[in-house]
């Protein structure tokens, strides 16, 4: 009986991978949809990490000026905040909540908006030991590490999927 278990769920498996079903949040292989991209940023955090992160997965090639781009990308409205999101028997902060907001808005070079504000935000919770402060601020500093890529992974494909050929014009906005 165990042996029609393995090999029913092999099979299953098997017929997933050769499909190519992949898990949500993994890398898919995606077209971005400018061959040609201007990426302006207003003093951002993650401005040099979504630069190297566009170059190094061949998304698009960033141009030097918007007049040779076919879209202009602008990255602003940071916010960040970390707040404490839980306390400890004595009173003291157990754990923080890290949270990063960014607003991105994709124009064709004349200035025309060719997809709506595309706002992406991503929140942590961090654990905090008082006495280990050393440590804590490495562990600060690698979370909003991850945060920040977490946004960028979104952001990239946020400008994907606005695009309006990727968009059905079928499609009505839920309420």
């Amino acid at each position: 009986m165990r042996n029609w278990v393995n090999i029913v769920l092999s099979l299953v498996i098997v017929t997933l991978v050769g499909c190519g079903f992949h898990l949500r949040g993994e890398n898919g292989s995606f077209a971005f949809p400018y061959k040609k991209t201007y990426l302006q940023c207003d003093s951002v955090v993650i401005c040099s990490a979504l630069q190297h992160t566009i170059q190094a997965e061949s998304l698009t090639m960033l141009v030097k000026s918007k007049e040779s781009a076919e879209a202009v990308i602008i990255v602003a409205n940071e916010q960040t905040s970390r707040d404490a999101n839980n306390f400890n028997s004595v009173g003291q902060i157990a754990s923080y909540l890290l949270t990063y907001q960014v607003t991105a808005q994709v124009y064709t070079p004349k200035g025309e908006p060719l997809s709506n504000d595309i706002v992406v935000q991503n929140q942590m919770v961090m654990a905090f030991n008082n006495s280990l402060i050393l440590s804590a601020q490495q562990q600060e500093e690698k979370t909003w590490d991850q945060i920040h890529q977490n946004v960028i992974n979104s952001l990239i494909r946020r400008i994907v999927y606005s695009h309006p050929l990727l968009i059905s014009p079928n499609v009505t906005e839920s309420k």
